[in-house]
């Protein structure tokens, strides 16, 4: 164990706590993950960064030269209710009546999704859950590091309100179900299975397709339905690699650049074994480190990887296309010509975009979408126009938001009208240096105007 790249781990299990003895480069350390949450783990990784000269994580460093946002406006900034465990990530924002109504993710909570309403803009009160405990559809799994309720979102079509989401089957897989109602509060009736489910699978033999996630629903101007999702490949490469460079670590110095990335890279290798038998979410962050590394480098990983000739299936996996296809009336399915409409090509987009959303206006029709490691002050919100709800898309060169020094990581956004019926942009941000999956998420708004040339930002 001479090279400081090479790691000997022995990790156990303690309840949800999970032991650690590190070995490399002449050095030991005992360490204690003492919960399952990605906080626990930042707080590892800090550590070792600091005995080992791994990376620090991106959410205790934070943004370089950023200023305070501006225009942003708050709105909803602590949990509204006791079974809200961590704020409005995700968040949907419907226009009803002059009334709004939020609903947002619930991660692995008891309770589906928040139902919060408000008259002003101002005052937001919790009106319940889509699916309460005990409530929830057969298909999905349910319970504390089991349960992923994630980015719902609601239309109102015809005389229904219609809403998508993402969860977790029972075989762990994530899809989108869809549920109904003729009133905004409820109650909801599920279809009883998935509206989408699986996703590309990019290794054969496993249970692992990256699943889908991310819907949305778009109601065109003629009041057809079309769905938006996301295929979460970006969940499939991360172990993979990890393995490869476990078995082929010559490739750690042709990825990476400097020596605490070589390190972290080494460290996600010798955990990989052991990341593979976690639950889908530990896996996550027990991978965090790889993927900031791996982000950080990405001019330099991806060309790296292909002319390796080994790692096809990793590149794929690198580009998370958004996807759209019509509904049927029915709701029950899905009808006409699937297109891809987006995908990950810029630089600061990362390894992954995801969170569409698509607003008719000035004549055209505007995908607003989240890029980037959403745990991390460089997740964002970039904006793409197009002439056809189905594409060509053409993006803005730049992110429309980005992390400032008030507020991290914007993304994930809806479109509304607001109090004058101007459109408003409606987004969940992180208290600074409070990053990661189960923090809280506030909500946010800030003023758009449309035009030939663009979309701008304006005060509300």
């Amino acid at each position: 164990m001479s090279s400081p790249n090479s790691f000997l781990i022995e990790p156990t299990a303690e309840g949800e706590a999970t032991r650690f003895w590190i070995s490399a480069g002449g050095k030991t350390g005992d360490y204690l993950v003492r919960g399952g949450e990605q906080t626990d783990y930042s707080d590892f990784f800090r550590e070792l960064a600091m005995d080992f000269g791994t990376r620090s994580p991106h959410a205790f460093e934070g943004p370089v030269g950023q200023t305070p946002a501006r225009g942003w406006k708050p709105l909803v900034t602590a949990n509204l209710s006791p079974r809200t465990k961590a704020g409005y990530g995700d968040p949907a924002v419907l226009k009803i009546d002059g009334s709004w109504l939020l609903t947002a993710t619930s991660n692995d909570g008891l309770d589906g999704f928040p139902l919060v309403f408000s008259k002003d803009l101002k005052t937001w009160e919790h009106r319940g859950f889509v699916f309460p405990e005990g409530q929830t559809p057969d298909w999905i799994a349910t319970g504390r590091h089991v349960a992923d309720f994630w980015a719902p979102e609601i239309q109102q079509v015809g005389d229904e309100y219609w809403i998508a989401y993402t969860a977790r089957e029972k075989s762990n897989a994530l899809a989108i179900g869809l549920a109904r109602a003729s009133d905004p509060f409820g109650p909801w009736t599920d279809n009883g299975v998935p509206l989408i489910t699986g996703g590309k699978v990019l290794y054969p033999g496993t249970a692992a397709s990256g699943g889908v996630i991310d819907s949305h629903i778009f109601k065109d101007v003629d009041g057809t339905p079309y769905l938006f999702w996301k295929n979460d490949t970006n969940g499939l490469w991360p172990r993979p690699l990890a393995g490869l460079l476990r078995e082929h670590p010559e490739l750690i110095d042709q990825l990476f650049a400097t020596e605490a990335d070589r390190r972290t890279a080494a460290f996600a290798a010798a955990v990989q074994p052991w990341a593979n038998t976690r639950r889908p979410m530990e896996r996550f962050f027990l991978m965090q480190p790889l993927i900031e590394t791996a982000i950080d480098n990405w001019s330099r990983v991806r060309p790296a990887l292909i002319e390796s000739g080994k790692a096809a299936n990793i590149v794929e996996a690198m580009r998370t296309p958004i996807h759209a296809r019509r509904l049927a009336p029915d709701d029950r399915s899905l009808i006409g010509e699937e297109r891809v409409v987006l995908a990950n090509d810029q630089e600061w987009e990362g390894h992954l975009i995801e969170g569409p959303y698509v607003t008719h206006q000035a004549g055209r029709y505007w995908l607003f979408y989240a890029g980037n490691d959403f745990s991390t002050p460089a997740y964002g919100i970039g904006v793409a126009v197009a002439d056809h709800p189905l594409g060509p898309y053409e993006k803005q060169t730049e992110p429309l938001l980005r992390t400032a020094s008030d507020w991290w990581a914007p993304g994930h956004a809806s479109v509304a009208p607001g109090s004058d019926g101007r459109p408003q942009l409606f987004f969940h941000a992180f208290f600074p240096g409070q990053c990661g999956y189960n923090a809280f998420r506030a909500l946010l708004t800030v003023g758009l105007s449309f035009s030939d040339s663009g979309v701008e930002l304006r005060p509300v």
